[in-house]
């Protein structure tokens, strides 16, 4: 069966020579070209593309696919529009994936997609009637530079987004992109245009819109005293809870943020007692210095966007997985997780029914499910910690 796509671009067929416009349907093979360079000859090959109805039973097959090669699977090959070959014996077979070493000090694996896949997860899980309804504000708690926040405004229309983290946020590159038109659907394709309902052709001539920014670390408990009283009127509150929320703005703002880790002005770390000390003086090339300003820091504004959160999520949260559980089931409302690391120095009290120390990945899973009985689990279409612990809207506990 011969493989095809659908043309997103005018190009020109490399058998016919006439145009291919956009919507027809198209193939590829590799074109065998010779290139002169010294006096001597060389046969390479390039890329071409031909109309489908141009196909000839002599013609060199389509390259293999790289997701193909890459992941051992292709979206756009179940949605049959993949030009590319995928042969079985190719089926996960390339080694890019494999780990690699920057600055000689520790491994990481790619994470430029990652965003995206939790971000679809969450429209798949909660639907796109809930995720872009007006009332109540989905919460990114320990968001970082605010990308999955924007993503969500801005490609899945959530109405309100609002991260809260003690660093600045830094939307430079997600909103390099949006003016580059790589969310429209002429870039996103027909297979993968769903998962970007906010964007139309010409939308990066608008100005894309930046989530709020609570900045502050994130705790549970301080919090819902600083919210006030629950439905059953018990409260235990702060001598100044406003008081409190301006503190804790100023400490977030007197942290240095490095690569390297956080710290004081004075040169000092964050919470010596569970971080490594870091000797001389802070470089401040190595600090942030592009981040979004879309700053909340009126009490009453945080106190109703606290009340009235509707989804309250954490992508890889570090030290705050615990809290947003906490939070959610402190005020019934859905919630949604991807843990990263344990962290057992800084929370070494944290046991499981068995009694068990969480030292693990996977006890930390079971950790934040046993701290709610409508907790699921499910994995992630992407490398690395990928497994997400949730639950959903109309699961609330009566």
């Amino acid at each position: 069966m011969k493989a095809s796509t659908i043309s997103r671009y005018e190009i020109t067929c490399a058998i016919c020579f006439a145009t291919i416009n956009p919507g027809d349907r198209m193939f590829c093979f590799l074109s065998p070209t010779e290139n002169s360079k010294d006096c001597h000859e060389t046969q390479t090959t390039s890329l071409v593309w031909g109309h489908d109805t141009c196909h000839r039973g002599n013609l060199p097959p389509p390259p293999p696919c790289r997701h193909w090669k890459r992941l051992g699977r292709c979206p756009a090959l179940q949605a049959g529009m993949c030009a590319f070959l995928h042969d079985e014996a190719d089926r996960g077979t390339s080694t890019t994936l494999e780990k690699t070493r920057w600055g000689g000090k520790r491994h990481f694996v790619r994470n430029q997609h990652k965003n995206s896949v939790f971000r679809i997860f969450l429209m798949q899980t909660y639907g796109m009637e809930y995720m872009t309804q007006t009332k109540g504000a989905i919460i990114d708690a320990a968001g970082g530079k605010g990308e999955l926040a924007w993503e969500l405004l801005n490609l899945t229309g959530a109405k309100d987004c609002v991260v809260i983290d003690p660093r600045p946020m830094n939307l430079e590159v997600v909103r390099s992109k949006w003016k580059r038109g790589m969310f429209e659907p002429k870039r996103t394709g027909p297979v993968f245009s769903k998962w970007y309902p906010a964007c139309e052709e010409g939308c990066k001539s608008r100005e894309s819109r930046s989530p709020s920014h609570i900045r502050c670390f994130f705790d549970s408990k301080a919090f819902l005293q600083f919210i006030g009283p629950d439905e059953k009127g018990e409260e235990e509150k702060y001598i100044d809870s406003d008081q409190w929320l301006q503190d804790e703005i100023r400490k977030a703002k007197r942290i240095i943020w490095t690569t390297k880790g956080l710290q004081h002005e004075d040169g000092s770390n964050y919470n010596e007692e569970t971080t490594p000390k870091r000797s001389g003086p802070v470089d401040t090339a190595e600090c942030s210095v592009n981040f979004d300003s879309s700053a909340i820091e009126n009490p009453s504004i945080v106190r109703e966007i606290l009340r009235n959160c509707k989804l309250i999520i954490g992508f890889h949260p570090d030290q705050a997985a615990g809290y947003i559980a906490e939070f959610a089931l402190a005020r019934n409302i859905p919630w949604c997780i991807v843990p990263c690391c344990v962290y057992y120095d800084c929370f070494p009290k944290r046991k499981l029914q068995n009694g068990a120390a969480v030292k693990t990945y996977d006890q930390l899973v079971d950790w934040l499910c046993e701290k709610d009985p409508r907790a699921k689990v499910a994995t992630l279409d992407m490398e690395g910690k990928n497994k997400v612990v949730y639950c959903l809207a109309d699961e609330r506990i009566a």
